[in-house]
């Protein structure tokens, strides 16, 4: 991945990924939903990572997970300098299962697991929260 921008006039800038995608970035929709704020990839990042860890850790425990849906939001807060930052992600995963349906205390130490294992959560000072619904 690389990223670009230049003064061309465009008021965004292009992640050029690895498999010859581009992603176009600003800051701030302006009403254009074909771009990506920075902010919307960072909790994207954390859901999806976590998504991934949740799988790896349901696949342990031999359940098969047939659908994964995640709404995950963002609060944004001030550190002691006074600078904003993104204060804490809420992950509210809802994960359907095939076969052996775990109960709630084991789908909670699922995510938990999942949690610790996620690198990007590990990676980060914003506190995360993940709430499973259903």
């Amino acid at each position: 991945m690389h990223l670009s921008w230049s003064t061309h006039g465009e008021d965004h800038y292009l992640w050029h990924l690895a498999d010859g995608n581009e992603v176009r970035v600003v800051d701030g929709h302006h009403g254009q939903q074909e771009f990506m704020e920075p902010e919307e990839a960072f909790i994207a990042s954390l859901a999806s990572c976590h998504l991934l860890s949740f799988l790896t850790e349901a696949a342990r425990e031999g359940l098969s997970v047939t659908s994964y849906d995640d709404a995950p939001e963002a609060i944004l807060g001030q550190n002691e300098k006074a600078m904003i930052y993104v204060r804490q992600v809420l992950l509210q995963p809802l994960a359907t299962f095939s076969g052996e349906q775990p109960d709630a205390g084991k789908i909670q130490a699922l995510h938990q697991r999942a949690h610790e294992k996620c690198f990007i959560a590990q990676s980060v000072k914003s506190e995360v929260l993940i709430k499973p619904r259903g």
